[in-house]
């Protein structure tokens, strides 16, 4: 292996945690695409959907190619 290659394996390869992700858990506000809003606890994700509570035993689930925005309040993560 060249001294490039070397340089490159030592690389740190932690990368920041993704913005759905840190969301988990966290009351949130969707607007779909048509502009309608979404108030809700974000539950689950996956590559294609979310998962929401909206509460009063009503879950949702929302695919992500009919989100416009996803909007919710940042907690300190200890910084």
């Amino acid at each position: 292996m060249d001294e490039k290659g070397e340089e490159e394996g030592k690389k740190d390869t932690a990368k920041p945690k993704q913005f759905i992700p840190r969301a988990l858990g966290q009351k949130v506000t969707i607007r779909l695409l048509d502009g309608r809003p979404l108030i809700a606890k974000l539950e689950a994700q996956n590559n294609y959907e979310l998962l929401l509570d909206l509460g009063k035993g009503k879950k949702m689930i929302v695919f992500k190619h009919a989100i416009g925005t996803l909007e919710y309040e940042a907690q300190d993560e200890g910084r």
